[in-house]
């Protein structure tokens, strides 16, 4: 069984299509997905998280090299500071 996600992280290149991941805090994969458009893996995750999704999609910025790095790290983060928000 793949662990609960804390952390959504939607890639998008210049292949067709979109690349979904769920990620825990601590950086294991909780699985992927391909979805045909970046608006289609929003709308997968909206559908499969629903509410658990309390925080809007930000842009990963562009000097950062290594997105799920930066995703695991920025969930970790959060984790770290709840009850703080």
């Amino acid at each position: 069984m793949l662990p609960i996600a804390d952390v959504l992280l939607i890639i998008v290149d210049d292949d067709p299509g979109a690349m979904l991941y769920r990620y825990t805090a601590h950086g294991e994969l909780g699985g992927d997905t391909w979805h045909a458009s970046i608006e289609d893996a929003r709308a997968h995750a909206a559908f499969e998280y629903g509410e658990a999704l309390l925080l809007p999609w930000m842009d990963v910025p562009d000097e950062v090299a290594d997105a799920h790095l930066f995703a695991t790290e920025y969930a970790r983060e959060r984790l770290n500071d709840r009850g703080r928000w």
